[in-house]
């Protein structure tokens, strides 16, 4: 029941702080992504999960709920994830050296988190985490008929093509694994032994052969 109250309290505040005091702050240094026009146009996509999970993190400090090991340095690295991902949905507008240069702090940041956390690939999945929130506004695009029509055909199309290979495959695998017929009898023709039998001999002598006699 507690986790139940802490899970509806983080989702209830991070909604909060996503207009107070992320908005206004990000309204003030004028960065991009999380301010209000972008919080308005799909970018709480991430910032909203991210700020609960933050929220979340955060109510360990209070006595009636319990708290996660390692939860400075997760919230730390949760913030640093925010932050990354606010500057990195503009990465077209950005230069190779930022770029590369907020890769190479981010990569910094979580080997000096992760020496002092026990739970490391957790830590290195929350830094991420806000990355990874913003593609579930592409995940809606999927509930439309039309997006759903189109992965429809794109399915169809693609087993089409893998169709008549699936249906020849067995076909060609039969002959090799089949036991050769003898056209003589119709049966299935005897495996040859050669450093058994020998060399193959005539259907009446190898018959006579067998009644342990020669002709």
């Amino acid at each position: 029941m507690r986790n139940v109250i802490r899970i509806v309290i983080s989702v209830v505040v991070g909604f909060f702080l996503m207009w107070w005091p992320l908005a206004p702050v990000y309204d003030a240094l004028n960065w991009p992504t999380f301010h209000s026009w972008g919080l308005l146009h799909g970018s709480f996509f991430s910032a909203w999960p991210t700020l609960s999970i933050l929220t979340f993190l955060a109510l360990g400090y209070v006595r009636f709920f319990p708290r996660a090991e390692d939860t400075p340095l997760l919230m730390l690295g949760l913030v640093w994830g925010l932050l990354l991902a606010g500057f990195l949905n503009i990465r077209v507008y950005l230069s190779a050296s930022t770029t590369y240069g907020l890769l190479a702090a981010t990569a910094a940041v979580v080997a000096i988190l992760s020496f002092f956390a026990t739970h490391r690939l957790g830590l290195a999945l929350l830094v991420v985490s806000p990355i990874a929130f913003f593609n579930l506004e592409y995940l809606l695009d999927l509930i439309s008929p039309m997006e759903t029509a189109y992965l429809y055909y794109a399915a169809r199309h693609t087993l089409d093509e893998v169709e008549l290979p699936l249906i020849l495959s067995p076909s060609r695998l039969g002959p090799g694994i089949t036991r050769p017929r003898d056209p003589e009898t119709g049966g299935p023709r005897p495996w040859k032994r050669p450093h058994l039998d020998g060399p193959a001999l005539p259907n009446s002598i190898a018959y006579n052969r067998n009644r342990s006699t020669i002709f």
